[in-house]
């Protein structure tokens, strides 16, 4: 697994066919996820454990979601395809 630390390393990822990620929680836990970007630029994120879907910019990654503090801290990753 590898890390995604930016936004614009997340958006190499997407464009590289990567879509699965997962955002390592404390304890061990985690938050499956699946990211793709949207024909405007947007990402649009699908959350497994709710089922709800995020249309989301660079920005907003940090400021309505917890995407923008896992790049931060390391613990958003790439899973392998």
């Amino acid at each position: 697994m590898k890390p995604i630390n930016n936004v614009r390393a997340l958006r190499h990822a997407i464009t590289q066919g990567q879509h699965e990620f997962r955002l390592c929680l404390n304890g061990g836990a985690y938050s499956a996820k699946s990211i793709e970007i949207a024909p405007n630029g947007r990402f649009i994120v699908f959350n497994h454990i709710d089922e709800t879907e995020q249309n989301l910019t660079g920005r907003q990654l940090y400021t309505h979601s917890n995407i923008g503090i896992g790049m931060r801290r390391g613990s958003l990753l790439a899973l392998p395809q």
